[in-house]
Formats: structure tokens, C-alpha cells, sequence
């Protein structure tokens, strides 16, 4: 029989409850990505609410990315990287940094490339899902998650919309 403090992990999450939820989703069409986020603002907005962690987005659903990664396709609007200023102030701070990242469901990816596409039961694609079979995961998913880990050394993720745009992919 396990002890109490043997099941316990010793994983940050376990020690958290309060955090905040950055859900960006950024788009072909943004123009201001970063342009107003600062050290001095998080550093006083954090302190005030005191929040155990922080969720930043890194990619949505159309598949951009809020940040100046190599791996995928950015959005043409970051003008600053705010992800990084995320980084630093909760490295100073000492709050944990975990990414909003949309999985399955990827727009730009799969203009780009299509071979990545769910193929529906009747043999057609899926335009902005890719197949999990496909070499999309490692293409793209765990690349830009290595990226994130060394890049900016981020805490964990969290994987947004996979529970509804997975489906079987034939």
C-alpha cells in the first residue's frame, strides 16, 4: 500500500489553484500582436491578483502562431514578442508558464500542406484538420513543443480543441 506522500507528485501543478488564461488565437489578419504588452504592466497586474499560473496562447486554431517561431507560421502582425516578456515576468515572478496551444485543428498547416488532411470515411478531406497519422505531429506539434521547451523554457501545455476536432482518419 502506497502512503499518502508516496501517491503525492511532485509536479508544480499540484500545488496551484488560482491562474490565468491568455486565449489569443492569433490570425493572418492581426497587426498589433505584442505591441502593447510590457515587463512593468504583467509585473503589476501579477502582483495585484497574485495568480499560481499562467497560461499564454501559442497557437490557435487557425494555426498562427502568437510568437516569431521557426518551426510553423507566424502571424504577420507580432510586433513584439510577448511571449518572451510572459517568460521573463514570471521567471521573476516565480509563476509557472504553460502554452495555449491548438492541436488537431490547424488552418494554415493544411493550406500548406494538404497531404496533412483528415480524410473523411467518403474519402474526402478534412480542410482544416490534420490526421494524427500524418506527419503532421512530427512536422509540426512536437517541434514547435521542443521550440517552446527550449526557447523559452515554458512549463507545460495545454492542448485546445482536440476533444472535438478529432475524428477517425481513413
Amino acid at each position: 500500500m502506497r502512503t499518502k506522500s508516496q501517491s503525492k507528485s511532485k509536479n508544480w501543478h499540484d500545488k496551484v489553484y488560482f491562474g490565468l488564461h491568455y486565449d489569443l488565437h492569433a490570425q493572418k489578419t492581426d497587426t498589433e500582436l505584442g505591441l502593447r504588452v510590457t515587463h512593468e504592466m504583467l509585473r503589476k497586474t501579477w502582483e495585484k491578483i497574485k495568480p499560481d499560473w499562467i497560461q499564454c496562447d501559442c497557437k490557435g486554431h487557425s494555426g498562427y502562431t502568437s510568437y516569431p517561431t521557426k518551426v510553423g507560421y507566424p502571424s504577420p502582425g507580432i510586433v513584439r514578442d510577448a511571449l518572451r516578456i510572459h517568460r521573463e515576468v514570471t521567471e521573476e515572478l516565480g509563476i509557472p508558464l504553460v502554452m495555449h496551444y491548438s492541436g488537431i485543428r490547424d488552418d494554415v498547416a493544411m493550406k500548406h500542406h494538404p497531404e496533412w488532411q483528415r480524410i473523411n470515411v467518403d474519402g474526402t478531406s478534412e480542410s482544416g484538420c490534420a490526421c494524427p497519422r500524418s506527419d503532421y505531429v512530427t512536422d509540426m506539434i512536437i517541434p514547435q513543443f521542443i521550440e517552446l521547451i527550449d526557447e523559452y523554457d515554458v512549463d507545460g501545455f495545454w492542448v485546445d480543441g482536440d476533444i472535438w476536432a478529432t475524428k477517425p482518419c481513413y
